[in-house]
């Protein structure tokens, strides 16, 4: 097995950006179900605060809605400054093997295959993609071209 270069990140300082990350997908969520509440007329405000109880076609339609919003937050800052904020917080990036920033389709790519990585629970499949692999990648960087090292 090849030593990996000082600057390429494994599964640690990933996890500790993804766990901070999680803190902007409760936001996504939480306004993703509120603007489905609110379009349903399924949101309510009590003397506790504000609700929303959505079953069915509205729950299906808020968890896509919140999933979509996820993978563009991941997409669009990955893109534009290769880094969200959990990544900017950890100080590491997402980048090309040529150190460029990726590519529209490259970071929607490793976003949408996130999905896949979090399979079967916690990132299993992503946790174990990234530890057999000798360039630290995990499936959606093997498809969208891009690496994580340390900014």
């Amino acid at each position: 097995m090849t030593k990996r270069p000082e600057r390429r990140c494994g599964v640690g300082i990933r996890g500790v950006a993804m766990a901070i990350d999680s803190i902007v997908w409760i936001a996504l969520f939480m306004g993703a179900v509120s603007a489905v509440g609110l379009l349903t007329g399924e949101l309510q405000t009590t003397s506790e605060g504000i609700e929303t109880h959505l079953e069915g076609g509205p729950a299906l339609g808020g968890t896509a809605l919140w999933l979509g919003l996820s993978i563009l937050y991941h997409t669009l800052l990955e893109w534009r400054w290769g880094k969200t904020l959990g990544k900017y917080l950890v100080a590491i990036s997402v980048t090309r093997p040529d150190g460029s920033l990726p590519s529209l389709r490259g970071s929607l790519a490793r976003n949408v295959l996130r999905l896949i990585d979090w399979l079967p629970f916690l990132y299993l499949v992503g946790i174990v993609t990234i530890a057999v692999s000798e360039t630290d990648r995990r499936l959606g960087d093997r498809v969208g071209k891009t690496i994580v090292v340390r900014s």
